[in-house]
């Protein structure tokens, strides 16, 4: 295959939606490459070629929209060229690139601290385990079943609601 790319593609990882214009179908998929011109992106359900798309790519705190073509598909995703990208927009692929462009591959990128959302990593072990607390002792009311329970709870706020209060419970 003859290699034909005119601009520089950075490895860019964002978090992307692509949507079908025709059939609004969408995809929530992640960037792989990006450029001034289009992104290829990662997913299992590639949309034909010629298809036209609208990108919405999101990354630290700012969102990056432009409609577009998929150029080609492969069995990993699919590549967007770029048709029409507003100058709000190209602004902001312009930060995205430069930073990218002077930094390494593995260094994080510099994000306002306004704009950082934090996630917790579900699969790291916690660096002090907490000690294993047993549960408590069954007590006569934890016996009752829940179902009987919740109904107790709803009777007792309806009463409250209406204003029977415990008069109309011993009636």
């Amino acid at each position: 295959m003859i290699e034909r790319r005119q601009i520089v593609r950075y490895d860019f990882g964002a978090i992307a939606e692509v949507v079908d214009l025709d059939s609004r179908e969408d995809v929530i998929v992640v960037t792989r490459d990006l450029s001034f011109s289009g992104c290829f992106v990662k997913t299992g359900l590639p949309f034909a070629p010629a298809t036209q798309v609208r990108v919405r790519i999101t990354y630290g705190g700012l969102d990056f929209a432009a409609t577009g073509v998929v150029a080609y598909k492969t069995r990993d995703g699919m590549a967007i060229e770029f048709a029409e990208v507003k100058p709000k927009d190209r602004a902001i692929i312009q930060e995205w690139l430069n930073v990218v462009a002077n930094r390494g591959i593995n260094e994080p990128a510099a994000v306002p601290e306004d704009r950082v959302i934090r996630l917790k990593n579900r699969l790291q072990r916690p660096m002090h385990p907490a000690a294993f607390t047993p549960p408590p002792p069954p007590t006569p009311q934890s016996k009752r079943s829940v179902p009987r329970l919740l109904m107790d709870e709803l009777l007792a706020s309806a009463r409250k609601l209406i204003g029977l209060g415990e008069d109309a419970r011993s009636s």
